[in-house]
């Protein structure tokens, strides 16, 4: 079955069980769907490996500034946005890349749901996000951000864009 087909017949189950997994890692989603899901790294990993246990793919991932009112850490760094419903702060945008799964990977999940291969990309995923927060990023043309010390992602799930939250 194609993994879209496989998402809208179990529409409800799917978002349930991602809305449950978004309340229990103290993920935010941006907005009403299930792009720019903010979290910290901390919860990365065991919200990635749940995510794959229900057999959701992340295809890209954006980069926020965590702003923490008590801590000094030069923020906030980017663009702006929602202040957090899970901790004291808000978080910012960062222009950096956005990393992309590559669509090549990507492809053959959409043809043929394979939640095995799915909990592969992802756990690649959660890899390179690992590596990119090795490497300092840039904040102007000549600063960067401290040791990424405020840096967390935002996963973007792979669901059908008509999937909407009830709450934002």
């Amino acid at each position: 079955m194609k993994y879209y087909d496989l998402l809208n017949s179990n529409k409800d189950e799917f978002q349930n069980q991602i809305e449950h997994l978004l309340q229990k890692h103290r993920v935010q989603p941006v907005g009403y769907g299930y792009i720019d899901c903010i979290l910290m790294i901390n919860n990365l990993d065991q919200f990635v490996s749940d995510l794959s246990s229900i057999g959701i793919l992340i295809s890209d991932v954006s980069w926020w500034c965590y702003v923490d009112p008590n801590q000094n850490l030069g923020c906030p760094h980017g663009m702006g946005g929602p202040t957090s419903d899970y901790y004291d702060g808000w978080f910012s945008e960062l222009q950096n890349d956005m990393y992309d799964v590559d669509k090549e990977i990507e492809e053959p999940i959409l043809d043929a749901y394979d939640k095995q291969l799915i909990a592969r990309i992802n756990e690649l995923t959660t890899i390179r996000i690992r590596e990119i927060l090795k490497e300092p990023f840039r904040y102007t043309p000549t600063e960067y951000i401290e040791e990424n010390k405020c840096v967390v992602p935002a996963l973007w799930l792979l669901v059908p864009d008509d999937w909407k939250r009830t709450e934002s």
